[in-house]
Protein backbone atom coordinates (compact mmCIF):
# COMPACT_ATOMS: atom_id res chain seq x y z
CA UNK A 1 0.00 0.00 0.00
CA UNK A 2 1.94 2.96 -1.36
CA UNK A 3 5.17 1.01 -0.81
CA UNK A 4 4.65 0.84 2.97
CA UNK A 5 4.54 -2.57 4.64
CA UNK A 6 2.44 -2.67 7.78
CA UNK A 7 3.17 -5.07 10.63
CA UNK A 8 0.12 -6.59 12.27
CA UNK A 9 0.58 -7.88 15.77
CA UNK A 10 -1.62 -10.82 16.71
CA UNK A 11 -3.13 -10.61 20.16
CA UNK A 12 -4.64 -13.69 21.82
CA UNK A 13 -7.29 -12.83 24.38
CA UNK A 14 -9.01 -15.17 26.82
CA UNK A 15 -12.55 -13.91 26.33
CA UNK A 16 -13.84 -15.68 29.39
CA UNK A 17 -11.29 -14.31 31.81
CA UNK A 18 -10.43 -10.99 30.16
CA UNK A 19 -13.65 -9.76 28.57
CA UNK A 20 -13.68 -6.46 30.39
CA UNK A 21 -10.01 -5.80 29.70
CA UNK A 22 -10.45 -6.59 26.00
CA UNK A 23 -13.46 -4.34 25.45
CA UNK A 24 -11.53 -1.04 25.10
CA UNK A 25 -9.23 -2.69 22.56
CA UNK A 26 -12.10 -3.69 20.29
CA UNK A 27 -13.68 -0.26 20.55
CA UNK A 28 -10.45 1.39 19.43
CA UNK A 29 -9.87 -1.26 16.73
CA UNK A 30 -13.35 -0.69 15.31
CA UNK A 31 -12.57 3.00 14.86
CA UNK A 32 -9.72 2.19 12.48
CA UNK A 33 -11.12 -0.77 10.51
CA UNK A 34 -12.45 0.13 7.05
CA UNK A 35 -16.18 -0.33 6.61
CA UNK A 36 -18.96 0.42 4.20
CA UNK A 37 -21.41 3.02 5.52
CA UNK A 38 -24.78 3.71 3.99
CA UNK A 39 -26.47 7.09 4.25
CA UNK A 40 -28.42 7.29 7.47
CA UNK A 41 -31.59 9.28 7.96
CA UNK A 42 -31.37 10.40 11.55
CA UNK A 43 -34.83 12.00 11.53
CA UNK A 44 -35.14 13.39 15.06
CA UNK A 45 -33.61 10.58 17.08
CA UNK A 46 -32.67 13.03 19.84
CA UNK A 47 -36.32 13.99 20.43
CA UNK A 48 -35.50 17.65 20.02
CA UNK A 49 -38.12 20.34 19.93
CA UNK A 50 -37.55 23.57 18.00
CA UNK A 51 -37.15 26.58 20.28
CA UNK A 52 -37.62 30.29 19.86
CA UNK A 53 -34.50 32.46 19.75
CA UNK A 54 -34.81 36.05 21.03
CA UNK A 55 -32.16 38.74 20.91
CA UNK A 56 -32.46 42.31 22.23
CA UNK A 57 -30.30 44.89 23.96
CA UNK A 58 -31.66 47.91 25.80
CA UNK A 59 -29.80 51.22 25.92
CA UNK A 60 -31.04 54.52 27.42
CA UNK A 61 -28.96 56.57 24.96
CA UNK A 62 -30.49 55.00 21.82
CA UNK A 63 -33.98 56.04 20.77
CA UNK A 64 -35.28 52.58 19.79
CA UNK A 65 -34.92 48.95 20.78
CA UNK A 66 -34.87 46.36 17.99
CA UNK A 67 -35.72 42.76 18.85
CA UNK A 68 -34.87 39.73 16.75
CA UNK A 69 -37.14 36.68 16.97
CA UNK A 70 -36.22 33.48 15.13
CA UNK A 71 -36.04 29.76 15.84
CA UNK A 72 -33.55 26.93 16.21
CA UNK A 73 -32.95 24.25 13.62
CA UNK A 74 -33.05 20.60 14.68
CA UNK A 75 -29.73 18.79 15.02
CA UNK A 76 -28.70 16.99 11.81
CA UNK A 77 -31.79 18.28 10.02
CA UNK A 78 -31.64 19.01 6.32
CA UNK A 79 -33.79 22.12 6.47
CA UNK A 80 -32.76 25.16 4.51
CA UNK A 81 -31.90 28.52 6.03
CA UNK A 82 -35.48 29.58 5.34
CA UNK A 83 -36.62 27.21 8.11
CA UNK A 84 -34.79 29.37 10.69
CA UNK A 85 -35.60 32.73 9.16
CA UNK A 86 -36.79 35.67 11.21
CA UNK A 87 -40.31 35.23 12.58
CA UNK A 88 -42.56 38.10 11.59
CA UNK A 89 -45.89 36.88 12.98
CA UNK A 90 -44.95 36.45 16.61
CA UNK A 91 -46.04 38.37 19.67
CA UNK A 92 -43.25 40.29 21.45
CA UNK A 93 -43.83 42.46 24.52
CA UNK A 94 -41.63 44.45 26.92
CA UNK A 95 -42.47 45.74 30.38
CA UNK A 96 -40.85 47.82 33.11
CA UNK A 97 -42.79 46.15 35.93
CA UNK A 98 -43.98 42.77 34.55
CA UNK A 99 -47.58 44.05 34.78
CA UNK A 100 -48.07 46.64 32.05
CA UNK A 101 -46.75 45.37 28.70
CA UNK A 102 -45.91 47.25 25.50
CA UNK A 103 -46.35 45.25 22.31
CA UNK A 104 -43.53 45.59 19.81
CA UNK A 105 -44.45 46.28 16.17
CA UNK A 106 -42.72 44.32 13.41
CA UNK A 107 -40.51 46.39 11.10
CA UNK A 108 -40.42 44.49 7.79
CA UNK A 109 -37.56 46.62 6.40
CA UNK A 110 -35.22 45.52 9.20
CA UNK A 111 -36.74 42.14 9.98
CA UNK A 112 -36.98 43.13 13.64
CA UNK A 113 -39.59 44.07 16.21
CA UNK A 114 -39.43 47.66 17.39
CA UNK A 115 -40.20 49.50 20.62
CA UNK A 116 -39.36 53.21 20.85
CA UNK A 117 -38.31 55.21 23.89
CA UNK A 118 -41.61 57.10 23.62
CA UNK A 119 -43.50 53.82 24.02
CA UNK A 120 -41.29 52.45 26.80
CA UNK A 121 -38.60 54.71 28.30
CA UNK A 122 -35.38 52.86 29.10
CA UNK A 123 -33.57 54.33 32.09
CA UNK A 124 -30.31 53.49 33.84
CA UNK A 125 -30.85 51.25 36.85
CA UNK A 126 -34.24 50.09 35.61
CA UNK A 127 -35.22 46.41 35.44
CA UNK A 128 -37.09 45.25 32.34
CA UNK A 129 -38.91 42.13 31.26
CA UNK A 130 -39.54 40.64 27.85
CA UNK A 131 -41.77 37.83 26.61
CA UNK A 132 -42.48 36.39 23.19
CA UNK A 133 -44.71 33.73 21.70
CA UNK A 134 -45.36 32.09 18.34
CA UNK A 135 -47.65 29.25 17.35
CA UNK A 136 -46.03 25.85 17.65
CA UNK A 137 -43.30 26.95 20.08
CA UNK A 138 -42.93 27.29 23.83
CA UNK A 139 -43.17 30.86 25.09
CA UNK A 140 -39.91 32.58 26.02
CA UNK A 141 -39.14 35.20 28.62
CA UNK A 142 -36.18 37.03 30.15
CA UNK A 143 -35.26 40.00 32.33
CA UNK A 144 -32.32 42.39 32.66
CA UNK A 145 -31.24 45.48 34.55
CA UNK A 146 -29.73 48.49 32.78
CA UNK A 147 -26.29 49.39 34.19
CA UNK A 148 -25.44 52.91 35.26
CA UNK A 149 -22.93 54.99 33.34
CA UNK A 150 -20.37 56.50 35.70
CA UNK A 151 -17.79 59.25 35.83
CA UNK A 152 -14.66 57.09 35.75
CA UNK A 153 -12.08 59.79 34.88
CA UNK A 154 -11.86 58.55 31.30
CA UNK A 155 -9.23 60.12 29.09
CA UNK A 156 -7.45 59.61 25.78
CA UNK A 157 -3.71 60.27 25.61
CA UNK A 158 -1.46 60.49 22.55
CA UNK A 159 2.00 59.38 23.63
CA UNK A 160 5.31 59.81 21.76
CA UNK A 161 7.18 56.53 22.00
CA UNK A 162 10.24 54.61 20.83
CA UNK A 163 11.51 51.15 21.76
CA UNK A 164 8.18 50.08 23.25
CA UNK A 165 6.67 46.62 22.72
CA UNK A 166 3.54 45.64 20.83
CA UNK A 167 2.69 41.96 20.36
CA UNK A 168 6.19 41.01 21.43
CA UNK A 169 7.80 43.23 18.78
CA UNK A 170 9.99 46.17 19.72
CA UNK A 171 8.99 49.36 17.86
CA UNK A 172 12.44 50.94 17.76
CA UNK A 173 11.48 53.94 15.64
CA UNK A 174 9.82 57.18 16.76
CA UNK A 175 6.05 56.91 16.61
CA UNK A 176 2.89 57.82 18.51
CA UNK A 177 0.48 55.55 20.41
CA UNK A 178 -3.06 56.48 21.41
CA UNK A 179 -4.08 55.26 24.87
CA UNK A 180 -7.42 55.14 26.64
CA UNK A 181 -7.59 55.09 30.41
CA UNK A 182 -10.27 54.94 33.12
CA UNK A 183 -10.67 53.95 36.76
CA UNK A 184 -12.99 51.06 37.66
CA UNK A 185 -15.96 51.78 39.91
CA UNK A 186 -15.14 49.91 43.15
CA UNK A 187 -17.48 47.68 45.10
CA UNK A 188 -19.55 46.44 42.16
CA UNK A 189 -19.23 44.13 39.16
CA UNK A 190 -18.48 46.05 35.98
CA UNK A 191 -17.74 45.30 32.34
CA UNK A 192 -16.60 47.82 29.75
CA UNK A 193 -16.07 48.39 26.05
CA UNK A 194 -15.45 51.35 23.76
CA UNK A 195 -17.51 52.28 20.72
CA UNK A 196 -16.67 54.81 18.04
CA UNK A 197 -19.54 56.68 16.44
CA UNK A 198 -18.79 57.55 12.83
CA UNK A 199 -20.74 59.22 10.06
CA UNK A 200 -19.65 58.15 6.60
CA UNK A 201 -20.35 59.68 3.22
CA UNK A 202 -21.25 57.55 0.22
CA UNK A 203 -21.20 58.97 -3.32
CA UNK A 204 -23.37 57.14 -5.86
CA UNK A 205 -22.49 58.19 -9.39
CA UNK A 206 -24.97 58.06 -12.27
CA UNK A 207 -25.09 59.69 -15.73
CA UNK A 208 -25.45 63.41 -15.26
CA UNK A 209 -24.79 63.64 -11.56
CA UNK A 210 -23.94 62.17 -8.20
CA UNK A 211 -26.11 61.29 -5.22
CA UNK A 212 -24.56 61.88 -1.80
CA UNK A 213 -25.84 59.91 1.17
CA UNK A 214 -24.66 59.39 4.73
CA UNK A 215 -24.81 56.52 7.17
CA UNK A 216 -23.71 56.22 10.76
CA UNK A 217 -22.48 53.31 12.85
CA UNK A 218 -21.16 52.40 16.28
CA UNK A 219 -17.97 50.44 15.75
CA UNK A 220 -16.19 48.46 18.47
CA UNK A 221 -12.71 49.78 19.27
CA UNK A 222 -10.13 47.10 20.03
CA UNK A 223 -8.27 47.50 23.32
CA UNK A 224 -4.67 46.32 23.18
CA UNK A 225 -1.99 45.52 25.69
CA UNK A 226 1.43 44.11 24.88
CA UNK A 227 0.18 40.69 23.79
CA UNK A 228 -3.61 40.63 23.50
CA UNK A 229 -6.53 42.44 21.88
CA UNK A 230 -9.83 42.83 23.72
CA UNK A 231 -13.27 43.95 22.65
CA UNK A 232 -14.69 43.97 26.17
CA UNK A 233 -13.07 43.78 29.61
CA UNK A 234 -14.36 43.20 33.13
CA UNK A 235 -13.10 44.22 36.56
CA UNK A 236 -12.83 40.63 37.75
CA UNK A 237 -9.69 40.43 39.86
CA UNK A 238 -9.03 44.20 39.71
CA UNK A 239 -11.92 45.90 41.48
CA UNK A 240 -11.26 49.64 41.62
CA UNK A 241 -8.18 49.25 39.41
CA UNK A 242 -6.86 51.38 36.55
CA UNK A 243 -7.61 50.26 33.00
CA UNK A 244 -5.18 51.49 30.33
CA UNK A 245 -5.01 50.20 26.74
CA UNK A 246 -3.64 51.19 23.35
CA UNK A 247 -6.31 51.79 20.68
CA UNK A 248 -3.92 52.95 17.92
CA UNK A 249 -0.23 52.14 17.70
CA UNK A 250 2.58 53.21 15.38
CA UNK A 251 0.58 56.29 14.47
CA UNK A 252 3.09 58.04 12.23
CA UNK A 253 3.57 55.10 9.89
CA UNK A 254 -0.11 54.39 9.38
CA UNK A 255 -0.90 57.38 7.17
CA UNK A 256 -4.21 55.93 6.03
CA UNK A 257 -5.53 55.56 9.55
CA UNK A 258 -4.18 58.95 10.58
CA UNK A 259 -5.89 60.64 7.64
CA UNK A 260 -9.16 58.84 8.30
CA UNK A 261 -9.24 59.79 11.98
CA UNK A 262 -8.53 63.45 11.24
CA UNK A 263 -10.97 63.69 8.34
CA UNK A 264 -14.03 62.08 9.94
CA UNK A 265 -15.39 63.53 13.18
CA UNK A 266 -15.77 60.60 15.59
CA UNK A 267 -17.25 60.48 19.04
CA UNK A 268 -15.95 57.84 21.43
CA UNK A 269 -18.22 56.23 24.00
CA UNK A 270 -17.32 54.22 27.04
CA UNK A 271 -19.79 51.35 27.20
CA UNK A 272 -21.02 49.90 30.51
CA UNK A 273 -22.33 46.38 29.91
CA UNK A 274 -24.58 44.33 32.14
CA UNK A 275 -23.43 40.83 33.06
CA UNK A 276 -25.57 38.98 30.44
CA UNK A 277 -24.17 41.12 27.60
CA UNK A 278 -20.60 40.59 28.79
CA UNK A 279 -21.00 36.82 29.18
CA UNK A 280 -22.62 36.59 25.75
CA UNK A 281 -19.76 38.50 24.11
CA UNK A 282 -17.18 36.31 25.86
CA UNK A 283 -18.93 33.16 24.61
CA UNK A 284 -18.73 34.52 21.06
CA UNK A 285 -15.01 35.16 21.56
CA UNK A 286 -14.54 31.58 22.78
CA UNK A 287 -16.13 30.27 19.61
CA UNK A 288 -14.07 32.57 17.39
CA UNK A 289 -10.81 31.29 18.82
CA UNK A 290 -11.77 27.63 19.37
CA UNK A 291 -13.08 27.00 15.87
CA UNK A 292 -9.59 27.51 14.50
CA UNK A 293 -8.68 24.13 16.01
CA UNK A 294 -10.49 21.17 14.50
CA UNK A 295 -10.15 19.05 17.62
CA UNK A 296 -12.10 21.46 19.83
CA UNK A 297 -15.87 21.63 20.09
CA UNK A 298 -17.56 25.03 19.74
CA UNK A 299 -18.30 26.66 23.08
CA UNK A 300 -21.93 27.10 24.02
CA UNK A 301 -23.15 30.64 23.40
CA UNK A 302 -24.41 32.23 26.60
CA UNK A 303 -28.18 32.52 26.88
CA UNK A 304 -30.42 34.02 29.57
CA UNK A 305 -33.74 33.39 27.79
CA UNK A 306 -36.08 30.97 29.58
CA UNK A 307 -37.95 28.51 27.38
CA UNK A 308 -35.63 29.08 24.42
CA UNK A 309 -32.33 30.67 23.56
CA UNK A 310 -30.84 34.11 23.04
CA UNK A 311 -29.96 37.26 24.91
CA UNK A 312 -31.90 39.99 26.65
CA UNK A 313 -29.34 42.44 27.99
CA UNK A 314 -28.58 46.12 28.44
CA UNK A 315 -25.78 48.65 28.26
CA UNK A 316 -25.25 52.36 28.83
CA UNK A 317 -23.03 54.74 26.85
CA UNK A 318 -21.07 57.77 28.05
CA UNK A 319 -19.52 60.09 25.42
CA UNK A 320 -15.90 60.71 26.26
CA UNK A 321 -14.00 62.36 23.39
CA UNK A 322 -14.36 63.91 19.97
CA UNK A 323 -11.54 63.84 17.39
CA UNK A 324 -11.60 66.82 15.04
Amino acid sequence: MNGVRKKIKTINIDMENNALQALPFFIVLAMFLPSCVDEVDLHNDYNELPKLVLYARLCPQIDSTYILLSSTQLLYSSGSSESVANISGGNVEISADAMLWVKAAYDSTKGRYLVTQAELPVVEGGTYYIRASYDGYDDVRAMCTVPYSRDVDFRIDTVDAVNDIHWGEIYNWPHRDVYVQWRDVPGETNAYGIKQFTQNQVNSYFPGGVEVSYYWAYNTVWLKDQNTDYQYVSDEGMDGGLFRYVIYEDFYEDEGRQTAVRARPSTYYLIFLDRPCYRYEMSLNDNEYDLGFLMLEPAHAYTNVEGGFGLFGAFSMMPVHVVQ
